[in-house]
């Protein structure tokens, strides 16, 4: 069975992501009493030949981010010696609960210039739909 890139990477990360979440965190109810952390990976496809745009305006959005108040996040490129699977960039975000993950959103949403932004990247890359976002979240002793 051949499965699409998109599809492929959304089972892997979702099949890495069992080992550290137990079952009862998957249902909403987490039992550790460590610190919860949420990441956040937005990964982008670029159109042919659009991958240094995409990057640039992957550092626009940072930069408004930091504009607005919000971490800028962390921006990463396609490795030149990688297998091709990989995204031409992904930027991710570490917060602290789901309500500074919340607070951020809300932040972006009321955000014109990250608007036009987000309308600019959306032509650049393959898919624009937003379905390449993986959330995960994960509870100490785990990487913070």
């Amino acid at each position: 069975m051949k499965f699409p890139r998109r599809t492929f990477l959304h089972l892997a990360a979702g099949t890495a992501a069992l080992p550290i979440t137990s079952p009862l965190a998957v249902l909403g109810q987490v039992t550790s009493t460590g610190p919860i952390r949420i990441v956040e990976r937005t990964q982008y496809y670029a159109k042919p030949g659009l991958a240094a745009e995409v990057l640039d305006v992957r550092r626009k959005a940072s930069a408004v981010r930091l504009a607005i108040g919000l971490p800028a996040g962390e921006i990463f490129v396609k490795h030149p010696g990688g297998d091709g699977s990989e995204p031409d960039v992904a930027w991710q975000c570490t917060f602290a609960d789901g309500a500074a993950r919340d607070a951020d959103l809300a932040a972006r949403a009321a955000s014109a210039e990250f608007e036009s932004v987000r309308l600019q990247m959306r032509k650049l890359y393959v898919g624009g739909d937003g379905n390449d976002v993986l959330i995960g979240a994960w509870s100490a002793p785990y990487p913070i």
